[in-house]
């Protein structure tokens, strides 16, 4: 096939069994064999068609390097926007390697828990279990409830200042005067 192939073949010699790189030499040196047919004829397509649409390009291809010499601008724009496009790519990839692994993370975390919960059923039983979590619902319940007292209590405190006038001070005719103490006229042209 190509030069580079013994070299290939010396590299995997470690890495593969003996009957494998010995079927991979006798495939890839034996001129007879179907791999090097297609590659003769890959290469001896390829080249006509080269050969074939090259006087075709030749002309474009030197008007556009000519276009690019004479405005260097246009090369500078274009290697910014390859830059660009680069770091966007990186940056697209890196955030695809954090969902990932932040997926998998919670993945894991949400199977450890319901083993862990199947482990706690299996060894307390389930009327144990039942329990525990009608126990622990209550704590919680509790703590909610305190919570939505002192929030409803403060809710209240806030209520009456601000009905009274205490939060934010009053303007004229009980107009209420914003935090930085401007207040705008009924009468202003805005």
């Amino acid at each position: 096939m190509d030069r580079a192939d013994p070299m290939i073949l010396d590299a995997l010699k470690g890495i593969l069994p003996e009957q494998t790189m010995s079927l991979l030499q006798d495939h890839l040196s034996n001129p007879q064999s179907v791999l090097q047919a297609v590659w003769q004829h890959t290469a001896t397509l390829i080249n006509k068609l080269f050969s074939l649409v090259y006087p075709l390009v030749e002309p474009l291809l030197a008007r556009l390097m000519q276009a690019l010499h004479d405005s260097p601008d246009v090369v500078v724009l274009g290697f910014a926007l390859a830059f660009f496009v680069l770091v966007l790519q990186i940056v697209a990839w890196v955030h695809r390697t954090m969902m990932y692994f932040t997926r998998l993370a919670f993945r894991l975390v949400g199977w450890a828990l319901v083993f862990a919960v199947l482990a706690v059923v299996w060894r307390r039983g389930p009327e144990a279990a039942v329990r525990d979590v009608a126990v622990f619902v209550g704590k919680i319940a509790g703590y909610a409830a305190v919570v939505k007292d002192i929030w409803w209590s403060e809710y209240q405190k806030f209520d009456a200042q601000t009905k009274s006038g205490g939060v934010g001070g009053a303007g004229a005719g009980g107009q209420r005067v914003p935090s930085g103490g401007y207040s705008r006229s009924r009468n202003s042209g805005w």
